[in-house]
């Protein structure tokens, strides 16, 4: 027993050892943000803008940078259905039921980590969405300055949540099952990374 106890202590050191090291970082004035969802139906298409006032004044994050590869931990945004202004009463309700907002009334993208490629970076993105989450690598560019600022657009299938696409008209006018979530998150980092 004292052997299995001496082996115990010694592999969890490994595992200890082997964790990587994060630091804490700061983002504020997310306010400076943009988001929009984005998505088509057989006669038009439609735009819905989040209103950044929204978003957490200040987030803090963690993050290891590893060389090519950057984890985050924490680097979650949470954009409260309610924030979504697609352009008249109608069509945010319509928006609002198609998301399930009663029962969940956010979307979460939760940034898991960057890869570092030959044309900038790579984010690992996991999205949370009418109770369902799935990950999705996409192309995203890292813009430096007095903000800093996060761009990328994510297109996402609407049946791969399991959500039903509304008709109006009579059937005659149906969204498509692809949406576009298109971000430029700007705020200033108190850490450079």
């Amino acid at each position: 027993m004292k052997a299995f106890l001496n082996l115990l202590f010694v592999l969890s050191g490994f595992v200890l050892l082997g964790q990587p090291n994060f630091g804490e970082a700061t983002i504020s004035k997310l306010q400076n943000s943009t988001l929009r969802v984005s998505g088509e139906t057989n006669v038009t298409g439609f735009s819905c803008v989040f209103d950044p006032t929204y978003f957490e004044p200040q987030k803090k994050i963690a993050y290891c940078d590893q060389g090519d590869l950057i984890l985050l931990r924490n680097a979650t945004l949470k954009l409260n259905l309610d924030g979504f202004n697609c352009g008249g009463k109608a069509i945010n309700k319509d928006f609002r039921a198609m998301l399930e907002a009663e029962d969940y009334p956010e979307i979460i993208l939760n940034f898991k980590q960057f890869n570092r490629v030959e044309r900038g970076y790579e984010a690992l993105v996991n999205i949370a969405l009418a109770g369902q989450q799935h990950t999705y690598t996409i192309p995203v560019e890292i813009v430096q300055g007095d903000l800093k600022y996060l761009k990328g657009i994510l297109k996402l299938t609407l049946s791969d949540y399991d959500l039903e696409l509304p008709k109006k008209l009579f059937g005659l006018l149906k969204i498509k099952e692809v949406i576009a979530i298109e971000f430029d998150i700007a705020g200033i980092l108190n850490t450079a990374f």
